[in-house]
């Protein structure tokens, strides 16, 4: 108790104080409920998981080289991925792309007193976070959902132990379309995305700046390393959709019930998961891009 007064009294700041104690109560709040059990509990499903999903990844990377390859398949994916998720990308990141403009337009004018800059920044954040990282989120909540709704449903009503009865590989039948049908489509929505970004932040400031001074501005900032970056971290964030929403698909139980636990858990395990991932990659680049330029 000397301890908090300690620290509330070092806290001078009455908001920091506020959000001090507020923490503290809810963390209190929470001890309350913990046990050893239940702290096991959670580790032994959080491995399970982990180790779950990893073993999918594996699985599905060697299903890709491995015959037959039902391009069939791929195909009818594709058109759900892509072909059918294009209006809300198109419209998530359009609007996303008239906020950033003008959330920079308020608070450049507020700090700096230079609007001038605007298109430079708002294009280094479609092209490094909003880009790849959004439409992966959004691909989580609609095509994750599906996969995750379609194949529980199948393993519910065992279809897919008949999958399994004919000699048919699940992971082989069922992740395998949907994992290449993300990679490829999920490049192609980033840069979609990023298109109806740069559009539609152009006609929230055309007030402000024509065509030609938005497009200069922007390419004085963003080069060809910035859409690489957007590609490779597509890329690396493709996998994510797919094998999650499968992995709890395939291990769905308990019927209807079970199917909307499992996709609810898929949805948000994916989008935590491609949070860390984007955090990660961004770390990482910025660590080796300040290495080369120290070294050069």
């Amino acid at each position: 108790m000397n301890k908090e007064k300690t620290i509330e009294q070092w806290i001078t700041n009455p908001t920091l104080r506020v959000i001090y104690l507020t923490v503290a109560q809810i963390l209190r709040v929470a001890l309350l409920g913990l046990t050893f059990e239940g702290i096991g509990e959670q580790l032994l499903r959080f491995l399970e998981t982990t180790g779950g999903i990893a073993k999918l990844l594996v699985e599905t990377l060697w299903g890709l080289i491995r015959p037959p390859y039902r391009f069939r398949l791929f195909m009818q994916q594709a058109v759900v991925v892509g072909w059918q998720t294009i209006p809300l990308i198109a419209a998530t990141l359009g609007f996303l792309g008239m906020i950033v403009m003008l959330e920079l337009r308020f608070q450049l004018t507020r700090v700096l007193h230079n609007i001038s800059l605007i298109p430079g920044i708002a294009g280094l954040m479609f092209f490094r976070e909003f880009g790849a990282t959004v439409v992966m989120a959004m691909l989580a909540a609609k095509v994750g959902a599906g996969f995750t709704a379609e194949i529980g449903g199948m393993k519910t009503t065992d279809q897919i132990d008949a999958l399994e009865l004919m000699g048919v590989s699940p992971v082989h039948y069922l992740v395998v379309p949907r994992f290449a049908a993300c990679m490829v489509m999920g490049m192609a929505l980033s840069v979609i995305g990023l298109f109806a970004a740069f559009m539609m932040g152009f006609l929230s400031s055309f007030t402000i700046f024509n065509y030609q001074t938005y497009l200069g501005t922007m390419n004085a900032y963003v080069g060809w390393p910035d859409f690489i970056n957007l590609i490779l971290k597509a890329l690396a964030l493709g996998w994510v959709v797919p094998i999650t929403s499968c992995y709890y698909g395939l291990t769905a139980g308990g019927g209807a019930r079970g199917v909307g636990e499992a996709t609810t858990k898929s949805v948000v395990t994916s989008i935590l998961i491609i949070i860390i991932l984007d955090f990660t990659i961004s770390a990482i680049a910025d660590k080796l891009v300040s290495a080369v330029l120290s070294f050069t």
